[in-house]
């Protein structure tokens, strides 16, 4: 009876071990601690989140590609530049690139590696993602009411010195609050209509009218 008893008591000092263990916080890797969770005191689940740890290391930036940039994540060269120091360029790789996108944004979650880091970078940090490539085209911003589509992709209504018009394709890289980015079929200086598109067709002359705002 008392082996029993000696054997139970050891293994009652075994769970109270085990559950001295469980509540014991401890980190899979060396970090920084950007946010907790849970309060002093509070009684957490099991799985329940409590510290969200940035891993000490290389360092990473998290954006949100549109449609447009995503299959170019990983082609062009990727450069950062940080809101709080536009001057210094910082070298970056893609990492990773989610596969599915976001069904509210319609953005994909991306991770580019920083190559070249500086004192300047820390954590928390914003800062401007800037994907080139050797065959990348120039883009022309255009006011929206300039699209047509008719279902055969976007156009421009483009004039020639006579007046004469054609329809030219783009390509629509980004759309903006009040204009849209195109590439493709006009370059700067080229003349557009901007207004009544769908009222239009290859036969209409037009009179380009130019205006200087005071």
């Amino acid at each position: 009876e008392a082996r029993g008893r000696f054997r139970r008591a050891e293994r009652a000092v075994e769970l109270a071990r085990h559950a001295l263990d469980y509540a014991m916080l401890r980190a899979g890797a060396d970090g920084v601690v950007t946010q907790t969770l849970v309060d002093p005191g509070q009684v957490v689940a099991a799985g329940q989140p409590a510290v969200r740890i940035a891993h000490a290391g290389e360092l990473e930036a998290a954006v949100s590609l549109p449609e447009a940039f995503a299959a170019a994540a990983g082609k062009g060269e990727a450069t950062l530049t940080l809101w709080s120091k536009p001057g210094a360029v910082y070298r970056a790789k893609l990492r990773e690139l989610s596969p599915a996108a976001d069904p509210v944004t319609r953005t994909f979650a991306a991770r580019f590696s920083i190559l070249n880091p500086d004192a300047a970078v820390a954590l928390g940090m914003s800062a401007t993602l800037h994907i080139s490539a050797s065959d990348a085209q120039p883009v022309v911003s255009v006011p929206l009411s300039a699209i047509y589509n008719q279902g055969a992709g976007p156009s421009l209504w483009k004039v020639d010195g006579e007046g004469n018009l054609q329809l030219v394709p783009v390509t629509l890289v980004r759309l903006e609050a009040d204009a849209a980015l195109v590439a493709g079929g006009v370059k700067d200086g080229d003349n557009i209509v901007v207004l009544g598109v769908h009222k239009l067709d290859p036969n209409t002359k037009v009179r380009v009218i130019s205006r200087q705002s005071l």
